[in-house]
């Protein structure tokens, strides 16, 4: 098969995917988190940033949405790639909770380390590790967020506001963790990193950027190598048993594709080897997953069989 009709039968696949994913009606926007309620809940897009070729773009591709915990990807990478492994998971660990995103008794019954880094409670233990002031971690946040998605992004001071002021949760994570010596520092000054992270906004083309560094082994689609092969295969590894929480098994399962949900709607997937996906669509399921997202996800792997455990064609 030609590489021009490779293309052409995923375009009309992806096509295919976001058109049933707007069928679905199901699910609500992320409403504590205020400024997430001044969204178009009917947005759906999606890309697929191949490690070997263009990007493929179908749905309301201009649509520009906040990375929410996506962003916990840049804090795990970047600390992985500065402090190297073992250094990191000694101070967190790495093992599914099999609980919510915002869990506190799990970390009250069984911590006090957090489970892992893409959980609330333990990117905001990572967050207190960033070195220097207030000021020199948002610019560790800002360098990060750039090399990461391969342009400086929009930082959305509303969003940032918002958070702050809808944090109560997160703060009695904190408040717990510095309780029992797992973090360090004043909480307040602590989640400023955190939020920041969390309110870069961008849109999917620019999504997809990260998940496929993580499929192509750290390099982008030029071959540059941005981070080292065992920063993205301890990522991916991560995100395939913690990335989408409680439901991070079952997602596994059906697609094979592991991911970091955000509750903007925003879902990256690492296709190893082939391909990096972003899909977006703000409407949630109870996990904090998008349901067209996931509807979109479960279309590419069912019908590219891009499940990680099939075996690829010769």
């Amino acid at each position: 098969m030609q590489i021009t009709d490779n293309i052409q039968r995923l375009e009309d696949i992806l096509e295919d995917a976001v058109n049933l994913a707007k069928l679905n009606i199901s699910g609500r926007i992320a409403d504590y988190i205020p400024q997430l309620l001044n969204v178009n809940k009917e947005l759906t897009s999606a890309c697929i940033q191949l490690v070997d070729g263009p990007a493929i773009l179908k749905g309301d591709i201009n649509a520009v949405f906040s990375l929410q915990s996506v962003s916990k990807l840049v804090l795990l990478i970047g600390m992985l790639e500065e402090y190297g492994f073992e250094k990191v998971f000694s101070w967190i660990n790495a093992e599914p909770s099999g609980q919510s995103f915002a869990a506190i008794g799990h970390l009250d019954r069984y911590g006090p380390v957090p489970s892992n880094p893409l959980i609330n409670a333990g990117a905001i233990a990572l967050s207190s590790r960033i070195p220097g002031s207030v000021v020199r971690q948002l610019e560790w946040v800002d360098n990060w967020t750039t090399r990461l998605f391969g342009k400086k992004l929009r930082f959305c001071e509303d969003i940032y506001t918002s958070e702050l002021a809808s944090a109560d949760r997160n703060r009695s994570l904190a408040y717990l963790m510095r309780s029992t010596g797992v973090m360090h520092g004043e909480v307040e000054e602590v989640l400023k990193p955190y939020f920041a992270l969390c309110s870069y906004e961008c849109d999917i083309k620019t999504a997809a950027y990260l998940p496929e560094l993580l499929a192509n082994g750290g390099k982008n689609p030029q071959g540059q190598q941005i981070i080292s092969q065992d920063t993205a295969n301890q990522v991916v590894s991560i995100m395939g048993t913690c990335g989408l929480y409680n439901e991070s098994g079952m997602h596994l399962v059906r697609t094979g594709l592991p991911a970091k949900s955000g509750v903007s709607g925003l879902v990256i997937a690492v296709a190893p080897g082939r391909a990096g996906i972003a899909v977006y669509s703000p409407k949630l399921n109870n996990k904090g997953t998008s349901f067209r997202g996931a509807i979109i996800l479960n279309e590419i792997s069912s019908q590219l069989n891009w499940h990680f455990a099939a075996p690829r064609d010769k």
